[in-house]
C-alpha cells in the first residue's frame, strides 16, 4: 500500500510538473507572439511618425495608429525612442499632445497599480513626454508618500519639477535628510522663469539650509551671473557650510566684482575655506595674492598646499616663484610641493 502511493504520488508530481511547463510554454510562446506583432507594427508606422513629427498636415500616421491593435504601446515606444534620440521632449508640443490623446487616461490607471517598476517606468514617461495633465495625480501620489524619501517619491518630485511644478521644492521641505543632488535635480527641471524666482526664494529664506545650499551650488553649477553678488554676499554668512558652498560658486563662476572679500578665507581656520580661496585666486589670477598663497604651500593640509602650489601656476611668472620657493620657502613640504610642480611645468613645456 505505502509503495502504491508513493508510486501515485511521483506520478502526479511528474504530471503537475508537465502542466506547468506546458503553461510555462504556451505563456511564453504567446508573448513572443505578441511582441513580435508590437515589433511589427511599430516598423510599420516609423515611417509615417517621422513624416507627421516635421509635418502635422500629414495625417496618414494618426489613421494608421488609431487602426493597429496594440497603438499605446507602440506609440509609447515611437515617443520614447524620439525623445532619447532627438533630446526634445521638452520643447516638442507634437510629443506632448500625442501623449496627453493617447496615453494620458492610461497612465493615470499605471499609476495606481501596485507594480513598482510600473509606476517607475510610467513615472519615466510623464516625465520626458511633459504630460502636464497628469499633475493632480502626481500631487496626489506625492501626498501619499509622506513617510520616507523613497526612489519613487524622488522620481514624483522629479517629474513635477520636469512639469514646471514649484510644489515640488516645497515638497522637499518635508524631509531633512533629502540630499543635495536632488534639489539640485529640481532646479535643473523648472523653466527659467520658475528657476529664477524659486533660486531667489532659496536665497532669501534660511528655515532651510539644504536647499539654499543645494540653491547657491546650482547657480555656480549653472553659471547664472545674476546671482553674483548675492553670492559674494554669502561669503560673510555665519554658517561655515554656507560660506564654502559660496565659495565654490565662485570657482566655478570664475569672476568677483570684489575680489577684497576673499583675503580673510585665506587664513581661515577651515581648511576648506582655505583650500577654495587658493583655487579662485587661481582661476581668476587675483596677483594680489601672491605672498598669500606662497605662504599656503607650507599649510599643515596636504590639499591646501596642493591648491596653493597650482594657482600659482596659473600666474604668467609661475614658474618663477615655483622655482624659488622650491629652494628658498622656510617649510620643508612647502619646498616639495614647489618642486613637484616646478618640475610639473618643465615637463608640459617639453
Amino acid at each position: 500500500m505505502n509503495l502504491f502511493f508513493f508510486w501515485m504520488l511521483s506520478l502526479s508530481l511528474f504530471i503537475g510538473q508537465l502542466i506547468l511547463l506546458g503553461i510555462l510554454a504556451w505563456r511564453k510562446q504567446r508573448t513572443n507572439r505578441k511582441e513580435s506583432s508590437v515589433d511589427r507594427q511599430y516598423n510599420e508606422l516609423t515611417d509615417a511618425f517621422s513624416s507627421y513629427m516635421m509635418d502635422q498636415d500629414d495625417t496618414r500616421f494618426l489613421q494608421q495608429l488609431d487602426a493597429s491593435p496594440d497603438k499605446l504601446v507602440v506609440l509609447e515606444r515611437l515617443l520614447n525612442h524620439y525623445v532619447a534620440v532627438t533630446k526634445a521632449g521638452d520643447s516638442s508640443a507634437v510629443i506632448t499632445a500625442l501623449s496627453e490623446q493617447y496615453l494620458a487616461q492610461r497612465y493615470a490607471k499605471l499609476l495606481k497599480q501596485r507594480n513598482w517598476a510600473m509606476r517607475m517606468n510610467t513615472l519615466y514617461f510623464i516625465e520626458d513626454f511633459r504630460m502636464a495633465s497628469l499633475i493632480p495625480q502626481l500631487n496626489e501620489r506625492l501626498a501619499k508618500h509622506s513617510t520616507s524619501l523613497d526612489q519613487e517619491t524622488q522620481q514624483l518630485i522629479r517629474t513635477l519639477a520636469s512639469l514646471n511644478e514649484p510644489a515640488a521644492i516645497e515638497a522637499l521641505a518635508k524631509y531633512p535628510e533629502a540630499p543635495a543632488r536632488l534639489y539640485i535635480d529640481v532646479f535643473k527641471r523648472l523653466d527659467e522663469l520658475t528657476k529664477l524666482g524659486e533660486l531667489e526664494a532659496a536665497l532669501e529664506g534660511s528655515a532651510n539650509p539644504a536647499l539654499k545650499h543645494a540653491a547657491i551650488s546650482y547657480i555656480g553649477m549653472a553659471g547664472i551671473m545674476l546671482f553674483l553678488p548675492r553670492i559674494e554676499q554669502e561669503l560673510e554668512n555665519e554658517d561655515p557650510e554656507t560660506r564654502i558652498q559660496a565659495l565654490k560658486a565662485l570657482l566655478h563662476l570664475q569672476y568677483m566684482n570684489n575680489p577684497e572679500s576673499l583675503a580673510p578665507f585665506f587664513r581661515s581656520d577651515s581648511w576648506q575655506e582655505r583650500m577654495f580661496a587658493s583655487q579662485i585666486a587661481g582661476a581668476l589670477q587675483l596677483s594680489r595674492y601672491k605672498e598669500l598663497l606662497s605662504d599656503l604651500l607650507g599649510d599643515p593640509i596636504w590639499w591646501v598646499r596642493y591648491s596653493a602650489a597650482q594657482a600659482l601656476t596659473q600666474f604668467s611668472d609661475g614658474d618663477i616663484l615655483l622655482a624659488h620657493l622650491s629652494t628658498n620657502h622656510p617649510d620643508r613640504y612647502a619646498r616639495d610641493m614647489a618642486n613637484q610642480w616646478k618640475t610639473s611645468l618643465l615637463g608640459s613645456e617639453q
